[in-house]
């Protein structure tokens, strides 16, 4: 009896879970994280706060295979530079990051935080700006966690837009932005940078860009 009532238990918990599939701010925990992926690299809480006269902001994705690396960069501008944010993991499971007071800590991402000012700011801006440029249109493209992307959900203007930059079609490892954003990281885990991926994963799962680049379509 106990063991059906645990199972009911667990079964009504992972429901509740599955239900929030929103992204609030809790993409380091890898509970959280496994039901909001999707909508955090879609950029839907900043969308959705995206309004005339609201602060840009600018969220950095990268893909280095997702099972064995993950990054995210933030950039939360006020008067006189931003808050920026760096979180990063390498192959999860890490079982030198376990402890009893911390069991899910193999699977969470590490992060740091400082303050930039305002000429880093628009260092980075300025060199995102011109890897966009330099890319093709990002509208309709197509993801997949088997290999190496860059996706940015930006909120600029009151105006929201989604970047692709697709190791099929971007050389990654020249991407101006990516190389600015590095030099705040303190996360301490070492950049994966993208190299041609062979065979076919049949785990990956992929995120698609809609025509109007300005969210994603479905999860597929």
């Amino acid at each position: 009896m106990r063991t059906m009532i645990s199972k009911i238990s667990i079964l009504s918990a992972l429901l509740v879970l599955a239900s929030c599939t929103t992204y609030t701010d809790s993409v380091g925990n890898p509970v959280s994280r496994s039901f909001t992926w999707f909508s955090f690299v879609a950029g839907d809480d900043i969308k959705s706060a995206c309004l005339a006269g609201s602060p840009d902001h600018f969220r950095f994705v990268y893909n280095g295979v997702y099972e064995r690396q993950i990054r995210a960069y933030e950039l939360k501008t006020d008067n006189g530079g931003a808050e920026y944010s760096a979180r990063a993991r390498n192959e999860s499971g890490n079982v030198g990051r376990f402890s009893f007071s911390n069991p899910l800590g193999p699977w969470e991402l590490q992060k740091s935080e400082s303050r930039l000012t305002e000429a880093q700011v628009s260092q980075i801006i300025n060199a995102y700006r011109e890897d966009v440029a330099a890319s093709p249109d990002s509208a309709g493209q197509q993801l997949g966690s088997g290999g190496y992307y860059w996706i940015v959900a930006v909120c600029q203007g009151g105006e929201f837009r989604i970047s692709a930059f697709d190791q099929d079609r971007v050389d990654l490892n020249a991407l101006a932005f990516a190389s600015v954003l590095l030099r705040h990281d303190e996360t301490g885990v070492t950049f994966r940078k993208a190299k041609l991926v062979e065979g076919f994963d049949e785990r990956a799962f992929y995120i698609k860009i809609n025509d109007a680049a300005d969210g994603t379509v479905g999860r597929l």
